[in-house]
């Protein structure tokens, strides 16, 4: 299953279902929504427990079946003439042997903490060719900062804990987030021009579709994804 996960970054093009209307109004706009055709099964790995100078990490159960699924979903714009929104701080922390939030999704020059509230050593790295990295281990109470420069997916990981996984889109674009819980996304105030809508989800990598936004109007665009089981991933 790691090996499926590592490959998830590779960009797929595939047909999807897409629809674009314009009506005249002040301003453009871009919204849409995300179907996921299939929800992706993960395989809930059984974490090893860890005795560590007299404390047992707790196994607290993780329910992800009330996870909202399209949390695990980026979406944004891209152009050949991208302008980054500001930098931001954003964290991915270490609870329960999982990271906190399996997904960022953050523009160029953002710095991600990393810290670990595990009473555990954590070793967190990325072999992502956006920004590879590796923290080394450092105990509960610790932390660690890593600078995103550059445009991509990282794929995270812990050298200690395998079933530990975590990504971070790090866009150029102005526009940019994950969908809401029904799936629906919304941008205003797009200039015109010629754009891609990419989206990624983790089992199944990034996904495009050509955009182009008028002067003035409203742009709409729904994409249908089919999310397959990542154990029947080659």
């Amino acid at each position: 299953m790691r090996n499926a996960l590592r490959s998830s970054g590779t960009i797929v093009f595939i047909a999807v279902a897409f629809s674009v209307t314009c009506r005249w109004a002040m301003g453009s706009s871009i919204s849409g929504t995300i179907v996921l055709e299939k929800k992706a099964a993960k395989r809930v790995l059984a974490p090893a427990v860890y005795d560590l100078r007299g404390m047992t990490e707790s196994d607290e159960p993780y329910d992800r079946a009330s996870t909202n699924e399209f949390d695990q979903v980026a979406v944004w714009l891209e152009s050949d003439h991208d302008e980054p929104a500001k930098p931001i701080m954003a964290a991915m922390g270490q609870r329960n042997r999982r990271f906190e939030r399996e997904l960022l999704v953050i523009p160029v020059g953002s710095t991600v903490e990393f810290p670990n509230f595990d009473a555990i050593f954590h070793n967190i790295f990325s072999l992502s060719r956006a920004q590879p990295f590796d923290l080394g281990y450092y105990p509960k109470g610790q932390t660690r900062f890593v600078k995103f420069p550059r445009a991509g997916i990282v794929q995270v990981y812990c050298h200690v804990h395998p079933n530990m996984y975590a990504a971070i889109v790090v866009t150029s674009s102005r526009w940019f987030g994950k969908p809401a819980r029904d799936g629906s996304f919304n941008w205003s105030d797009v200039p015109p021009g010629k754009y891609r809508l990419m989206i990624w989800q983790k089992f199944v990598g990034v996904f495009h579709k050509d955009v182009a936004v008028p002067e003035r109007g409203n742009i709409t665009a729904n994409v249908s994804i089919p999310v397959e089981d990542p154990e029947n991933a080659h």
